[in-house]
């Protein structure tokens, strides 16, 4: 997946979960933040990241990646289906809903959450990075799907280079963790890829381990 062209910027501070202040050649501008986790490691002062420019909205910026030590990280969360979308070779239907659920994802009648993860720690691609009761909600219906002959299927797909393992946040989410273990331990399918990332492109590079590290 191509990015529009990027703009440099120094990042200032984060006004709340959709919206921080980002210095450009000078001047302050706000910029739209298209994700609601904490992305500390990311998101803070003085930090290098790298902005796409808006058409409408009241925000003239929106950021897509930010600089961690050597890496890019992509922290756009509403394009992960999309990105695993474009490694199949099988037609999709985006955003079907299940009695009031919603999911990313119909692939051949499975139903498919993707979920973007963003924190990696010592090469663990951890998620969520804040608590997701949404997320748990996903894993009980997938969970109450694959009951009625459904085969579910859930992915993480960590925007970044440098996660060597998928790894559920037990520290942050333990409630989620179990829900996800519970989805594996019954055989459902749950699958992990890291991405290359760089300022023109972001794509699926390889799948890598998935590990129920801090298991309980």
């Amino acid at each position: 997946m191509s990015f529009p062209e990027l703009k440099e910027a120094e990042f200032k501070e984060r006004l709340n979960r959709f919206v921080g202040l980002v210095e450009l050649k000078g001047k302050t501008f706000s910029a739209y933040i298209r994700n609601t986790g904490r992305l500390r490691e990311l998101l803070y002062a003085g930090n290098r990241v790298f902005l796409a420019e808006r058409a409408t909205g009241k925000h003239p910026f929106e950021i897509v990646l930010a600089e961690y030590e050597e890496h890019l990280v992509c922290i756009d969360a509403h394009i992960t289906p999309k990105l695993y979308a474009e490694s199949l070779c099988a037609p999709v239907i985006f955003e079907p809903s299940f009695e009031g659920v919603r999911f990313d994802l119909l692939l051949e009648e499975r139903p498919v959450e993707v979920k973007s993860v963003n924190l990696v720690r010592k090469g663990v691609a951890l998620f969520p990075d804040a608590p997701t009761k949404r997320g748990k909600r996903h894993l009980e219906k997938l969970i109450e799907l694959s009951k009625r002959d459904y085969n579910p299927l859930l992915v993480f797909v960590v925007q970044r280079e440098d996660g060597e393992f998928f790894s559920p946040n037990w520290e942050v989410d333990p409630d989620f963790s179990k829900a996800l273990l519970r989805y594996i331990s019954l055989g459902l399918e749950v699958r992990a890829y890291r991405c290359s990332v760089n300022l023109k492109e972001i794509k699926l590079k390889e799948e890598i381990p998935v590990i129920l590290e801090g298991m309980v």
